[in-house]
């Protein structure tokens, strides 16, 4: 039994870790795998053979979700695996790319990951995670200094955002616009999904306005993240973004797929099950544009989390770096 196998086998016992913390652990689509092309469950060796070929994975999760978290972890270390025991040498160490890392930290960033202090290196990278649950992401950052992985800090800042939610893309320059393909990948379908679910993101209380600002730098804040990764695409890119970012119809896959469209691109969504909906097919039905959202997803239970939209009784005023959803 090779490393590779025994790594990615402790997956199926992830989930014992944060039983207490978590609803519906028992519901009967936990920890199953629904392979949303076909139709079909699928195993975890079949996964890891899909996850570990793909030269840009996406890893979409519910942010405030610990098992989710742990689950990306072990494919990252499986993809790491798969990487040191390739035939094909030497192969490089794919690329993390974080959306919990801004992009005007990248100096820093890699400044602190060419020093030789293990725990000085961690300690800094850490210092650069934007999300306020910065310890959840840690693990992720110790994975990449022990690795020696390349880490790209890939979120945009809402500051840098500001613009094209007030002034629109008439904001950015049009050859700008253009080389990140935000308007041709776009089209009526994504657009009205898009503005609906950023109205429900934000409890319903938008003014319209705000509303397609936000939706326009949805859109922009997915192109610059490609943009920041599209140079690593031959040495691999392993990303951990939100379950929104992942999607096919509206989300990440649309820029890379313009701007790179030779990269083997596979999207998971580690999804939270819902009591009651126990076929698949139903998960599926969420869709912008009648394609599928993502190409696989593993089913986990939910976070017993306070509803963000309780007792909002006035209109949503969003602060700059509101996250309401955990999912974007």
């Amino acid at each position: 039994m090779n490393k590779q196998f025994i790594a990615f086998a402790l997956l199926s016992f992830a989930s014992l870790a944060h039983a207490d913390e978590m609803l519906f652990a028992d519901h009967p689509l936990v920890g199953r795998i629904w392979d949303m092309h076909s139709h079909s469950f699928i195993d975890e060796s079949k996964l890891l053979a899909r996850t570990n070929t793909a030269n840009v994975l996406l890893l979409g999760e519910i942010h405030d979700n610990p098992l989710q978290h742990e689950l990306q972890q072990k494919l990252l270390k499986a993809r790491i695996e798969s990487t040191v025991h390739s035939v094909s040498r030497p192969a490089l160490m794919p690329a993390l790319m974080m959306e919990q890392l801004d992009a005007e930290s990248q100096p820093a960033l890699d400044q602190a990951l060419a020093g030789n202090d293990r725990d000085k290196i961690l300690s800094s990278v850490t210092r650069l995670i934007t999300f306020s649950d910065w310890q959840a992401y840690q693990p992720f950052l110790a994975i990449a200094v022990d690795n020696k992985l390349p880490v790209i800090a890939a979120n945009v800042s809402n500051q840098k955002l500001q613009p094209v939610i007030w002034r629109g893309y008439a904001a950015y320059d049009a050859a700008e616009l253009k080389r990140l393909a935000v308007e041709q990948v776009w089209n009526e379908g994504r657009q009205n999904y898009l503005v609906t679910h950023m109205g429900g993101a934000h409890c319903g209380k938008l003014r319209d306005e705000l509303r397609a600002g936000l939706t326009r730098s949805q859109r922009m804040r997915d192109a610059l993240m490609v943009d920041s990764a599209v140079l690593s695409i031959d040495r691999g890119v392993v990303a951990i973004v939100g379950s929104s970012h992942a999607r096919r119809d509206i989300g990440l896959p649309l820029y890379f797929a313009a701007r790179a469209p030779s990269a083997r691109l596979l999207s998971l969504a580690f999804i939270e099950v819902s009591p009651g909906v126990t076929d698949p097919g139903k998960y599926e039905a969420d869709s912008a544009t009648g394609e599928v959202p993502y190409d696989v997803v593993w089913f986990t239970p939910r976070v017993d989390r306070i509803d963000p939209c309780a007792n909002l009784d006035m209109e949503y005023k969003p602060k700059t770096a509101d996250k309401l959803n955990p999912a974007k």
